[in-house]
C-alpha cells in the first residue's frame, strides 16, 4: 500500500461551509442531528449537509472537531467540510483532530477560527487506500474503546448494586 504522502493545505483540500441559524432544535424531534461549536445539540427534519462530514467549531472558547456519519443541520457558530478533492472525510476527521483548532483565534472579543486560518493549516495526505486503511484501523480501535467503556459501566452498576445489597439491606455481607 505504498505510495507518496503529500504535502499540501487544508484550503487545497476542503472547504469550509457555514452553519446557519436554526429555531428550536433543543426540544425538537426529528433523525437529524443538529450540530454546533462543540458538537451535538440538537435535532431537525431536515439537513443543511447531506452527506457524512466532519464539522468545525467556529465560535467560543473551545472550538471542537466532530464528525456525523450521516447527513446533519450545523448552526451558525460552526462549519462544515466539504471536500474539494478525492479524500476520506472519515479520515480528514482524524487527522483534523490531531491539529490546534482552539490556537487559532481571530483577536475578536470572541474567540473564533477564521476560514483563512483554517485553510492554511498544513496537511500530510497519504493516498487514498491508505486514508481508507487508516479510517479502517481508527474505527476498529474506537468501537474496542467503546465497548470497553460499555462494560466498565456495566461491571460498575453490577459493583454498586451488589455494594448496596451487602450494606443497606440490613443483612450485610457478614450475615448480621
Amino acid at each position: 500500500m505504498g505510495g507518496e504522502w503529500n504535502e499540501t493545505s487544508w484550503g487545497d483540500l476542503v472547504e469550509l461551509k457555514y452553519g446557519k441559524s436554526l429555531k428550536d432544535y433543543k426540544d425538537a424531534i426529528g433523525d437529524v442531528p443538529v450540530f454546533g461549536t462543540n458538537g451535538p445539540v440538537g435535532w431537525c427534519d431536515k439537513p443543511l449537509c447531506d452527506f457524512p462530514s466532519v464539522i468545525v467549531g467556529r465560535k467560543g472558547a473551545y472550538r471542537g472537531i466532530h464528525y456525523s456519519d450521516k447527513p446533519f443541520y450545523v448552526i451558525d457558530t460552526a462549519f462544515y467540510v466539504a471536500p474539494k478533492t478525492d479524500i476520506n472525510l472519515k479520515w480528514a476527521y482524524y487527522s483534523l483532530l490531531t491539529q490546534d483548532i482552539n490556537g487559532m483565534d481571530s483577536g475578536s472579543a470572541i474567540p473564533s477560527t477564521s476560514r483563512e486560518d483554517f485553510y492554511a493549516l498544513q496537511a500530510k495526505v497519504p493516498p487514498r487506500k491508505i486514508q481508507d486503511s487508516i479510517v479502517e484501523h481508527l474505527d476498529a480501535l474506537n468501537d474496542k474503546i467503546e465497548l470497553n467503556r460499555q462494560m466498565n459501566a456495566t461491571l460498575e452498576a453490577m459493583a454498586q448494586a451488589l455494594f448496596k445489597s451487602w450494606f443497606w439491606s440490613g443483612a450485610g455481607f457478614l450475615g448480621h
